[in-house]
């Protein structure tokens, strides 16, 4: 059997699993890339955000993207309310990538700075020293592994969704999107130069259960039909259904040698959008953690914790924007439509009142991310936000805890901080943690036994004439 070695070997060349390898590659690390081959089971359109178009800049990809696009979208037709809408887009709308493109762009990126091996992983054990990798090709040993191979990397609970991707030709609008709420199912479809449209429907996987491909095709062409664009649609044809809705992992931590990047760790829910963007910043944040694991300088214990607070934060958001988009549809109800539940109503904060302020939690520390390393830092809990709070700009928690010493009124606290950091960002600081709930009266002073025991005699006045009356 043939064995090869390596720092870290990456399972799944997707996105996540792509940007993961690039990034250890260019940090000097030794990589392999395990490629099992393209995935073409799944839609054939990403659509990338404007609000993630920074982060690629970040990391130097932002031209490779936009190299592969189609262009961005130039607007967007919603219906799922009373009234349909029409989003245009000033020249910032979604960049549309055809996923296959998009995929082997990353890919090869990714193969200028690593190792790439073509084959299947089968097994990965972990002795908490050393992690071994077995494939089709031989075994791996390594110090580090880093799972992209999706939803099927680990055993998870399944996703109620599924997707039934389909590609059409229509006389619609060029570079337009679609959001349409059907009775049992929604829409997504985007539309490309030639009348070329792609797109999926997302139902319950009871739906299209023990499905044929014929039945599928006449499924699609019948939930087509109730949507106006799309009634009169030639050459229809239909993917197999796959796993599409919200699903997540408990720890993204697998073993010391074992971590889930991208959809491994979390899928989110299409409806909630920025998939991509997710896929993307997980693989950024992965490898920036198995650096600083790897070395013998840093505290791997922060960067374990690293990954895990980003994986709450990105459940959290990926709930609670999935709950937001499904309680926007009003157009049509029924079981598929509510089985999602709304989003957590914000925790009420306390009324402060003018008094002297103290934190509701003693300061504690979480992971920070400093000079792609990762590290601890002293934070503030934030307790209606779940969250803490480390620094912003130049002011840290350690500043803010240095300020409510001893505990002093809001706009105290903010003159003994505002006479080091801009009042701006002081009052920007100061908002974000009244608003987590970092904040609680403090309790009033009470008197030591020494002053006590003083104030229970009587006093010299009662005893001794006064010298000036």
């Amino acid at each position: 059997m043939t064995r090869h070695k390596a720092d870290v070997v990456i399972l799944g060349a997707g996105p996540a699993g792509s940007i993961t390898a690039r990034q250890l590659g260019l940090a000097g690390l030794d990589v392999i890339l395990i490629d099992a081959g393209a995935d073409t089971k799944s839609h054939q359109i990403e659509s990338f955000p404007a609000s993630g178009a920074p982060l690629l800049d970040d990391i130097g990809l932002l031209s490779l993207v936009c190299e592969v696009s189609d262009g961005p979208a130039a607007a967007m037709r919603l219906n799922w309310r009373d009234v349909p809408e029409l989003r245009v887009f000033e020249g910032d709308g979604p960049l549309l990538l055809r996923r296959e493109d998009l995929h082997n762009a990353l890919r090869a990126e990714a193969g200028r700075h690593v190792r790439v091996l073509p084959t299947r992983s089968r097994k990965v054990s972990d002795n908490g020293q050393v992690a071994e990798v077995t494939t089709d090709a031989g075994a791996i040993s390594c110090r580090m592994v880093v799972d992209a191979r999706g939803r099927s990397a680990v055993k998870r609970p399944a996703s109620d969704l599924v997707a039934l991707p389909f590609s059409a030709r229509g006389a619609v609008a060029e570079h337009t999107m679609w959001l349409d709420a059907l009775p049992n199912a929604w829409l997504w479809a985007v539309s490309l130069a030639g009348d070329e449209v792609h797109g999926a429907l997302f139902q319950t996987a009871a739906t299209l259960s023990g499905s044929t491909t014929q039945s599928r095709f006449a499924y699609a062409r019948q939930q087509l039909s109730g949507a106006s664009p799309f009634a009169d649609a030639a050459l229809v044809s239909v993917g197999p259904p796959v796993a599409a809705g919200l699903s997540y992992v408990s720890d993204p931590v697998v073993s010391p040698r074992h971590v889930l990047v991208g959809d491994a760790a979390l899928a989110r829910d299409p409806i909630a959008s920025h998939g991509l963007v997710h896929a993307i910043r997980s693989g950024v944040q992965a490898a920036i953690a198995v650096r600083t694991i790897l070395d013998p300088e840093a505290d791997s214990s922060a960067a374990y914790a690293f990954l895990r607070l980003k994986h709450t934060e990105a459940i959290a958001a990926a709930q609670q924007a999935t709950a937001r988009a499904y309680g926007d549809q009003i157009r049509v109800s029924g079981p598929f439509w509510s089985v999602v539940e709304a989003p957590d109503e914000p925790a009420k904060v306390p009324d402060l009142g003018g008094g002297p302020l103290t934190f509701a939690a003693p300061l504690t520390r979480a992971p920070l991310l400093d000079s792609e390393r990762i590290r601890w830092a002293p934070a503030i809990e934030l307790p209606a936000r779940r969250d803490v709070f480390i620094r912003q700009g130049s002011l840290t928690a350690l500043d803010v805890a240095v300020a409510c010493r001893p505990p002093a009124p809001l706009q105290d606290i903010a003159a003994r901080l505002g006479r080091v950091h801009p009042a701006r960002l002081v009052l920007t600081v100061l908002d974000h943690l009244i608003a987590g709930g970092a904040f609680v009266q403090a309790p009033l002073a009470r008197p030591s036994k020494a002053w006590a025991r003083f104030t229970s005699h009587a006093s010299s006045r009662d005893t001794i004439p006064d010298s000036a009356s």
